[in-house]
């Protein structure tokens, strides 16, 4: 946070000259974007909890004072101790400071945790004076005018989230159908590369003397589709990256309690296989898939992935989690475990165990992929494909692991261990 004896303008034209810098611009969404951003400044708090606002008043600073009151600093935040910007400058000593605060709204009748309030710190007896002889009918016709404000920049906040998740949703749908775009120019490109190598084909077998012309032929078809390829690559990534800017929009500030991931059933493969954003590798937990549809399960089934249904019997038996792991493993893909309704985390964990004292452990915190220890899971009768030499480093960092549960509340433990990604069937 900035020192209270810094000029505040100097603050809001620094913060002025990056949202310029960003690209913000001047127009209705740019300066409610410019609003914001001067408020969060103002509202800032160090270590402690103190805003720019306490800090001024404790330093019995009136001009940084009053640009920030003026800025929608908030006389009344309550900081370190529960203290006030007033209790702070009449405990200082700053008549000046405390005469404009109060002014401003800030509020005499309110307590620090030391159950004083600015008048019984007042260290200057004019300084008490001043407060006892307040009439605390200004404070309160303030206080009004200052919960009105609030919330008139609450319904504009609102309306301009609003407007700014329609604007993101529509650039989301443009990118989408670029992508689509693309992906058939590809898919074209691909039965064009494939028709003429039938006809270099044929012309081999027929003995023909255009046999170079459809050499060519196929080596622009090629070329043809590895821009295309590019293009289309580029584009997915683009649309994969406006959706996660999309997510997170209308996450923000979500009044539900939740410690994780949302994302809809669409955005699965960008979110778990693809980890687009790197919100799972740096979160450094394995994934826990909280979908009441089950849908989640069906997509994850259908991937290339060893997956295991742990309410079946036969997919819980030591010997097939050793090898649906061990193949995971040994393949770069992800293991899944399906929970369904049922609570199976702690039968899995035990199963893992039962296979090798501390698996569970050391596939839960991820230890299982240092100093090659996976190859502990290996056995004589196992086949070639499992020698030591055919696990790859590149195919091991590519393992993941999924535990899908269709429990809308699942354990704390579970919660706890994994990182919760909740589905969502529609936006």
């Amino acid at each position: 946070m900035a020192l209270p004896h810094c000029d505040p303008q100097i603050w809001f034209l620094k913060v002025a000259e990056l949202d310029t810098k960003s690209g913000l611009g001047t127009d209705e969404r740019g300066k409610a974007l410019r609003l914001q951003h001067r408020l969060n400044m103002v509202d800032c708090t160090d270590a402690n909890g103190n805003t720019p606002l306490s800090e001024a008043s404790g330093g019995g600073h009136p001009d940084a004072i009053r640009m920030l009151i003026e800025n929608g600093a908030n006389p009344n935040s309550r900081g370190a101790f529960n203290r006030t910007p007033l209790y702070r400058a009449a405990f200082a000593g700053h008549l000046a400071a405390v005469e404009l605060l109060l002014q401003h709204g800030a509020d005499p009748r309110l307590y620090a945790d030391d159950g004083n309030t600015p008048e019984q710190i007042a260290s200057l007896d004019s300084l008490v004076a001043v407060l006892n002889s307040w009439d605390i009918s200004l404070t309160e016709s303030m206080l009004q005018k200052m919960e009105a404000e609030e919330q008139r920049r609450a319904q504009q906040d609102k309306k301009q989230k609003e407007a700014e998740t329609r604007r993101m949703t529509e650039e989301v749908e443009q990118l989408a159908k670029e992508h689509e775009r693309c992906s058939k120019e590809l898919q074209q490109a691909y039965c064009e590369l494939n028709r003429r190598i039938t006809e270099h084909d044929k012309c081999q077998r027929k003995q023909m003397d255009n046999a170079e012309i459809t050499l060519h032929a196929i080596a622009d078809a090629e070329s043809l589709v590895q821009r295309l390829r590019t293009a289309a690559e580029d584009a997915e990534e683009k649309v994969s990256l406006a959706r996660l800017k999309l997510r997170e929009q209308m996450q923000e500030g979500s009044a539900e309690e939740f410690h994780g991931l949302k994302c809809s059933v669409q955005e699965l493969d960008d979110v778990l296989l693809k980890d687009v954003g790197g919100k799972i590798h740096a979160d450094g937990r394995w994934p826990l898939v909280i979908d009441p549809s089950g849908q989640a399960a069906i997509f994850l089934r259908y991937r290339d992935t060893n997956f295991l249904n742990t309410v079946n019997p036969s997919d819980m038996a030591e010997e097939t989690i050793r090898l649906a792991l061990l193949g995971s493993l040994r393949y770069g893909k992800p293991l899944v475990f399906d929970m369904m309704e049922v609570n199976m985390f702690d039968t899995v964990k035990k199963q893992l165990e039962r296979l090798k004292p501390g698996l569970a452990e050391a596939l839960l915190d991820k230890k299982i992929l240092q100093n090659e220890r996976y190859l502990s899971l290996r056995r004589p009768t196992d086949g070639p494909e499992y020698a030591e030499t055919e696990f790859q480093a590149a195919r091991i960092e590519k393992f993941k692991l999924f535990i899908v549960t269709k429990q809308q509340h699942p354990p704390e433990e579970m919660l706890q261990r994994l990182l919760p990604i909740q589905v969502i069937l529609s936006r």
